[in-house]
C-alpha cells in the first residue's frame, strides 16, 4: 500500500515539475502574442495610410490589402507562437499538406468543369488519330 502511494506521489511530483518548466514558456508565448498583435495592428494602420504621390489608390483596394495583411499576419503569428511552444513543426506540416491538397482539389474541380469541352475534343481527336493508324 505504501509503495503504491509512493509511486503516485512520485508521478504527481513529476507532473508538477513538468508544469513548472512549461509555465514560463506559456507566459513568454502570451507576451509574443500580445506584441505580435500590436505590430500587426500597427502594420495594418500603416497600410491604410498609404498615399503614393501621382497614383490614385482606391479605398476599396486599400481595405482589401489591409485585410490580407491582417489575416496573413495573424496566421504567421499563430505559427510562430506554436513553434515557440514546440508543436509548430508538426502543425505546420499538417497545415501545409492540407492546404496543398485543398488547392489541388479546388484547381482540379475548377479546371475540370471549365475545360470539360476541350478535354472531350482532345479525346475525340486522339481516338480519330488512333483509328487512322490501324
Amino acid at each position: 500500500m505504501i509503495e503504491s502511494f509512493n509511486v503516485v506521489l512520485e508521478a504527481l511530483n513529476q507532473v508538477w515539475v513538468q508544469m513548472l518548466i512549461f509555465v514560463p514558456k506559456i507566459i513568454v508565448a502570451l507576451i509574443i502574442w500580445v506584441i505580435g498583435k500590436y505590430l500587426i495592428n500597427l502594420g495594418v494602420a500603416l497600410v491604410r495610410k498609404i498615399d503614393i504621390k501621382g497614383i490614385k489608390i482606391d479605398d476599396y483596394l486599400i481595405g482589401i490589402f489591409s485585410k490580407v495583411v491582417l489575416v496573413v499576419g495573424k496566421v504567421l503569428l499563430f505559427l510562430v507562437v506554436l513553434d515557440f511552444l514546440g508543436v509548430g513543426r508538426t502543425i505546420i506540416g499538417a497545415i501545409t499538406n492540407g492546404l496543398t491538397l485543398m488547392i489541388a482539389i479546388a484547381l482540379g474541380l475548377a479546371f475540370g468543369k471549365a475545360l470539360e469541352e476541350d478535354a472531350k475534343e482532345v479525346v475525340r481527336q486522339f481516338k480519330k488519330h488512333l483509328g487512322k493508324k490501324q
